[in-house]
Parts: C-alpha cells; sequence; structure tokens
C-alpha cells in the first residue's frame, strides 16, 4: 500500500480511487462504513484493501495511514472537517492532499504552513476544479494580459453528474450567505450574470459563490476584482437555488436537502460534463481560458487530486508546505495531463476594442 483514498468509495473519493489504479497505484480505500469500503477495493483489484476510518477521528486516521505515504481526503463536507487527518498526516510523515473547494478550510490549511515545510512534507489543497483547475487557467490567461483588473472564473456543472450529500450540503450552506470579495461584499447564490460556454452549454445564467480564489487571485494574476460563479445546466435547478439563496441557509437549505429525492431521478436527463472558464479583463483586452467536456466532469474535477498523489508518491524532491496543485505540478503540465485525458482547452484573446464598457 502506498496512497490512501479518506472517503474512497464516495462520488469524488472513487474517482480518484479509480485515476490511481489506472496509473498502476496501490490504493487504501477508507471511509466510515468498512463494508464498503472493502467491496469498492475488491471491485478495484487484489492489489487494493479496504477499511473502516473516520477522517474526523485522531485516532482512526493515525492507525489508517500506517504504512502509507500519501493521504487523500475526499471526506466532506470540508467547512465541518476537523485538522484531524492533517495533524496525522504530520505525525506520520504522509504527503496530504484533498479535494476542498471551502474557503475557510483553505485558510486553515495555510496556517499549517511551517509545519508540513519543517517536516519535509507537502499538503496540496484544493485539488479539485475550484480552485485546482481554475488557477492554472488564470495563469495561462493572464500571460495575454499584462495587467489584470478583473476575473471572473465559472464553474459550470452538467445536469447528469450524480449529487453527493456532501457537495449538496456545502452548496446548501452557502445560501444566502454574506461573504467578502476584493471589491466588496457578495451573497451565496445571488448576483445573477451570463456568461458564455463552450459547446453544448452556449450562454448561461451563474450565480456568486465563495471560493478559496478570492484570496487567491489578487497575489496570483493581480486581479482587484474577482468573481467566482456557478451554474447548472438544468436552467431550473438554477433558477430553484436562486430563489432559495433569499431565503438563507437554514430555510433555503433545508428546501434543498427536501427536494433531493424529486431532483435526482432527474439527473438521467442532460449532459454529464461540465466546464471551468476563467475571464480575465485588463486595461488592453480580455483573455478567455476554458477546460471542459459535455461528457464525465466530474471525473475531470477528481483527476487533480489523483494526479497530485502520484506526483508526491515519486518525486522525492518536490516542493513542500501547504500547496495548490498548479503550485505541485505545475499549471501547463496540469492542463495538459487534464487534456490527455479527454478533456478539451480552449483559449481567446479578445480585442480591446470588444471589451465591455466596466468589467462585469
Amino acid at each position: 500500500m502506498s496512497i490512501a483514498v479518506f472517503g474512497g468509495y464516495g462520488t469524488f473519493g472513487s474517482l480518484v480511487a479509480r485515476a490511481l489504479d489506472q496509473a498502476g497505484l496501490a490504493v487504501r480505500i477508507l471511509g466510515r462504513n468498512g463494508e464498503r469500503a472493502r467491496a469498492f477495493a475488491a471491485r478495484l483489484g487484489a492489489r487494493h484493501e479496504g477499511a473502516a476510518a473516520d477522517a474526523t477521528d485522531p485516532a482512526a486516521c493515525r492507525r489508517a495511514l500506517e504504512g502509507m505515504r500519501v493521504a487523500v481526503s475526499c471526506a466532506g463536507p470540508f467547512h465541518a472537517l476537523g485538522l484531524a487527518l492533517p495533524e496525522a498526516c504530520l505525525a506520520a510523515g504522509a504527503h496530504y492532499v484533498d479535494i476542498a473547494d471551502d474557503r475557510t478550510w483553505f485558510a486553515r490549511l495555510r496556517r499549517l504552513d511551517g509545519r508540513f515545510r519543517d517536516a519535509g512534507l507537502a499538503a496540496a489543497v484544493g485539488c479539485s476544479s475550484l480552485p485546482g483547475i481554475s488557477g492554472a487557467l488564470a495563469l495561462l490567461a493572464a500571460e495575454a494580459i499584462p495587467e489584470v483588473r478583473a476575473a471572473r472564473v465559472t464553474l459550470f456543472i452538467g445536469n447528469r453528474n450524480p449529487k453527493g450529500d456532501a457537495a449538496v450540503r456545502a452548496a446548501a450552506a452557502q445560501l444566502g450567505r454574506p461573504f467578502a470579495a476584493p471589491q466588496g461584499t457578495l451573497r451565496g447564490y445571488q448576483g445573477r450574470e451570463v456568461v458564455r460556454l463552450p459547446p453544448p452549454f452556449g450562454a448561461r445564467a451563474v450565480y456568486d459563490v465563495d471560493s478559496p480564489e478570492l484570496d487567491l487571485f489578487p497575489a496570483l494574476i493581480g486581479a482587484r476584482e474577482v468573481r467566482v460563479k456557478v451554474g447548472f445546466e438544468a436552467r431550473m435547478a438554477t433558477a430553484s437555488i436562486a430563489a432559495l439563496a433569499h431565503l438563507g441557509p437554514r430555510w433555503g437549505g433545508a428546501l434543498t436537502r427536501a427536494m433531493l429525492p424529486i431532483a435526482r431521478p432527474l439527473s438521467r436527463f442532460g449532459h454529464s460534463g461540465g466546464f471551468v472558464q476563467v475571464e480575465l479583463w485588463g486595461a488592453d483586452g480580455a483573455s478567455v481560458a476554458s477546460l471542459g467536456s459535455g461528457r464525465e466532469g466530474q471525473r475531470m474535477a477528481a483527476l487533480p487530486a489523483a494526479f497530485a498523489a502520484e506526483e508526491m508518491l515519486r518525486e522525492a524532491a518536490g516542493p513542500r508546505g501547504v500547496l495548490t496543485a498548479w503550485e505541485v505540478l505545475g499549471a501547463r503540465p496540469l492542463l495538459a495531463k487534464l487534456e490527455s485525458a479527454g478533456y478539451e482547452l480552449r483559449e481567446e484573446l479578445t480585442a480591446p476594442r470588444l471589451l465591455p464598457v466596466a468589467a462585469p
């Protein structure tokens, strides 16, 4: 065994585990339900194993990491987790990877940077669509813009992507909740804008969400205004969640969870893909970079974690401390690996005369 995947039989954890299996690596599948963990490991193949482990239990994390070199956390929602697993990694001498897109969690892990450096370990945080892929796209798009003034990140999710409980709970917690952006206060799933996405989606309504890019992009690319948007292929779902945002996280969240049994059967329709798109505006032009496909959008979101874990396992002299996916792998190499996995990378530079009077 070499890599432990917590939440390894869940929606995203299973995709990370499959990617590691396809890379020829042995995986220990972990989760609260030991029977499910062992059953999924058996389906993956004989070189894998499964066991019960709760990512919030320090003792269970330490036991689960025996003999492991890398731990990948796909257990969520991250805003409800403590630091049991990262602390266990520090104690066990294991690198850490997660798929968190939670801004508060990202800041908490950043405070452990010195401890991971001192231990000679790496902790790769947010190795998913946001901010892992979006950050790499922003660096690519910024190459064409001498001075970035504003950035808009869009995560667009196809209707046929499974709706995991942790993802639903994380989204519900943001409904109508105020949060700080570099340009002022925004509210979760409000601030409607229309963005133009690659085929098969086209022009779609999207809404504000709280995400680590709001803290990362001012330093990363110099953006003074940052918005992170989310939209869904099912127009009714997009409109419904925007309406629920006006009820706030308590009542809107309760209604969202109550509607899941109705919404899940509708996931048979539409596309399983999605896109991450980054638009940058500067004094002399605008630049757009996107990555995605009409199919297997959740696989795309899971692959950066698998790539980072594989890199940490095989690269003895890599960077140390608390990092992002693009810091572990490099922005262009990460995007190239995702292209090789079947996803389309698009870049476009907009002429200054076509710029809006003000960035959105």
